[in-house]
């Protein structure tokens, strides 16, 4: 006897749903993916903490001098909180240009990528340790190494995409080379900040800045 309508019908072995999914419409994929960087980038105002003075007597309010001396002492803070901002925003680019070239997914594109948007959503934790913790090298090397693995995780999805023939036809080879160098160069500045705060944490946190020195520098390669 038949099945019931809408379901298979009971070939006697029972119905298994594939374990794999693939499919060509990317839409879901990139919404989810880009509120998982939206909910960072908000997030990640949750580590700026507006001044309070317990030393104050009740109904007190503190002059214009204490307001801006405990907002000058929380300048690290707000320099992390931009510089972690502008660098989910970089990933966010890199996400979106990669995905460009995408034409089709399948399932390990699907976990590499949950991969990285794991990344992006621990990044505003890895911002309220550094920005508390900042003079010191765990603090300060948590921060590079997500940039490290961030590097890494999305050379890998371009490249798998590249190898398992799921990219669009006829991406021209400078932009092939442009996406896997990308990633490669990024991790590398970050990870030589690690080496670096062996040394100095405070250096390390200067080399960063190359970051964005290679970012402005590949994207007038492809095109």
């Amino acid at each position: 006897m038949a099945g019931d309508e809408g379901h298979p019908p009971d070939t006697g072995t029972g119905f298994r749903p594939s374990r794999g999914i693939a499919g060509e419409d990317l839409n879901r994929i990139l919404a989810l993916s880009d509120g998982v960087f939206a909910f960072a980038l908000t997030l990640l105002v949750l580590s700026l903490v507006v001044p309070v003075f317990p030393n104050l007597p009740p109904g007190v309010s503190p002059t214009n001098a204490q307001l801006a001396g405990a907002l000058n002492a929380d300048w690290a803070r707000f320099l992390g909180y931009g510089f972690a901002f502008v660098m989910i925003a970089i990933w966010w680019v890199v996400h979106h240009r990669t995905f460009q070239y995408i034409a089709r997914y399948d399932s390990a594109l699907v976990w590499i990528n949950m991969i990285l948007l794991i990344q992006i959503a621990v990044m505003p934790f890895v911002l309220s340790v550094y920005s508390t913790y900042s003079n010191l090298q765990v603090a300060v090397d948590l921060f590079a190494g997500i940039q490290v693995t961030l590097g890494l995780t999305a050379t890998l999805l371009w490249d798998y995409a590249r190898r398992a023939k799921l990219l669009k036809p006829n991406v021209p080879a400078p932009v092939a080379r442009y996406f896997t160098r990308r990633g490669y160069l990024i991790s590398l500045v970050f990870a030589a900040s690690i080496v670096v705060s062996f040394h100095s944490v405070a250096w390390a946190q200067y080399t960063w800045v190359f970051a964005f020195v290679v970012q402005r520098f590949l994207t007038v390669t492809p095109d």
